[in-house]
C-alpha cells in the first residue's frame, strides 16, 4: 500500500487486533480498487471505493461516498449519511445503515448477518439475518429473505 495522503495507515480510528497484534486502520481518501486478500479494518472517507477481492476486517464507508462491493466483505459494514453501498458479492457480517445511507443487495449479491437500517435498503438479491431500524426496506425483482435452518432450538443459515 502506498503512503499518499489518499490511502494511509493510520491509529486515527482505531486498531484491529490480527494475531495478537495491533493493525491501523486502512485509510481510502481517494478512488481505490482493492484486490487480494486484505485483513484490518478500512475507512473510507472520500472517493470511490471498490471490493474485488476479500476483506477480512471491518468496512466503515463515511457521507457521501460510494463503495461497491463485487468480492467478499468478512466483517461489518457501517454506512454513513448520505454514502451508497452496492453488493454485487457479499457481504458476511453485520450492516448498520445511517439516516440517509443506502444499500442495494442486486441479484447476484447476498448480506449474510444482522441488519439494522436507518435509511434504505433495497435486495434484488439474499438477505439473511435479523433485522432491525426503522428505515425502508425493499424487495424487488427476485429479490428474497432466506429463512433461517433450526436444529435441536438454533437457528443458522446455510449458505
Amino acid at each position: 500500500m502506498s503512503d499518499t495522503q489518499g490511502i494511509r495507515m493510520s491509529d486515527k480510528y482505531g486498531f484491529d487486533m490480527m494475531d495478537g497484534r495491533e493493525v491501523p486502520r486502512l485509510v481510502i481518501a481517494e478512488d481505490h480498487i482493492l484486490t487480494g486478500t486484505h485483513q484490518g479494518g478500512v475507512h473510507v472517507e472520500a472517493g470511490e471505493f471498490t471490493l474485488e477481492g476479500t476483506l477480512q476486517g471491518s468496512l466503515d464507508v463515511q457521507s457521501g461516498v460510494k463503495a461497491s462491493i463485487r468480492g467478499r466483505q468478512q466483517g461489518s459494514v457501517a454506512v454513513g449519511e448520505d454514502a451508497v453501498v452496492v453488493v454485487t458479492g457479499a457481504i458476511e457480517g453485520s450492516t448498520h445503515v445511517s439516516r440517509g445511507g443506502t444499500v442495494i443487495i442486486e441479484a447476484s449479491g447476498r448480506l449474510a448477518g444482522s441488519l439494522t437500517n436507518h435509511g434504505e435498503v433495497v435486495v434484488r438479491g439474499v438477505f439473511g439475518g435479523s433485522y432491525d431500524g426503522d428505515g425502508e426496506f425493499r424487495l424487488e425483482g427476485s429479490g428474497y429473505i432466506k429463512e433461517p435452518v433450526v436444529r435441536d432450538g438454533v437457528s443458522y443459515y446455510e449458505w
